[in-house]
């Protein structure tokens, strides 16, 4: 059963399809598009992670558009949410 899903091949970040503790290691691919990432914080079902690093401001993609920004640096594997992003209005 897959982990995690990457929606569209233009995301930096999956969506977990059941819990992933902290340590574990997901892959994801998509119209040969492929992430391998060890997630650096426990993801719960249906959060995001980080694919690749981001800086504060960069464009959080997800479904292959923008959904927001980030409020601080994100490392691959990092849970994204709440804490670290501010959704687009």
């Amino acid at each position: 059963m897959a982990r995690a899903i990457l929606l569209n091949a233009r995301d930096n970040v999956a969506t977990a399809l059941t819990p992933v503790a902290a340590g574990e290691t997901v892959e994801v691919a998509l119209e040969g598009v492929r992430y391998r990432v060890q997630v650096s914080q426990d993801i719960p079902f249906a959060h995001k992670f980080a694919l690749v690093p981001m800086s504060t401001g960069e464009a959080v993609v997800k479904y292959g558009l923008p959904i927001g920004k980030a409020t601080q640096p994100i490392g691959v594997g990092d849970h994204v949410h709440s804490h670290n992003l501010v959704t687009n209005k």
